[in-house]
């Protein structure tokens, strides 16, 4: 579960037995999401300074350590920009959802139709039942984005 469910169930929980809320469940979203930019523009403020650190340590007596000095600082000036931004600040991770299940003649787990929805993979898992008494609903974090849609041929 995670830490945004944690919280929208502790608001639901506390509004139940307080009556109200200022915020309320609806608001929760934009309050984490304001929390973590602030959190992420305090990480990135910390990674310019000690990258500017860094380009100053390097020096300028001679010209290897000038051309690492020089890269770092570009690096640095670069973030600052937010032309380059640290992989932890691509937006939450997605939850990728499908069906596995084990054949009779294969040990290995078969894992198909993998989708975004846990509904519809719910869906799916109930269908498989009938043939796939061993089907199951598996469920993996994607790191990198979540889904697109494309255009088909």
């Amino acid at each position: 579960m995670s830490a945004r469910n944690v919280l929208t169930d502790m608001v639901e929980h506390l509004n139940a037995e307080a009556g109200s809320s200022p915020y309320g469940v609806a608001g929760l979203p934009e309050l984490l999401d304001a929390y973590r930019a602030e959190v992420i523009a305090e990480r990135d403020a910390q990674i310019i300074a000690w990258l500017e650190k860094k380009a100053r340590e390097e020096g300028r007596s001679n010209k290897e350590r000038r051309t690492r000095g020089d890269a770092i600082a570009r690096m640095a000036d670069k973030l600052s920009r937010g032309a380059v931004r640290p992989p932890l600040s691509t937006g939450p991770d997605a939850i990728e959802y499908a069906v596995a299940f084990t054949e009779d003649d294969l040990d290995a787990v078969q894992v198909h139709t993998p989708t975004e929805s846990r509904t519809e993979a719910e869906a799916r898992v109930s269908r498989y039942l009938d043939m796939y008494p061993t089907a199951h609903l598996v469920q993996r974090t994607v790191h990198h984005s979540g889904w697109t849609d494309t255009d088909t041929p």
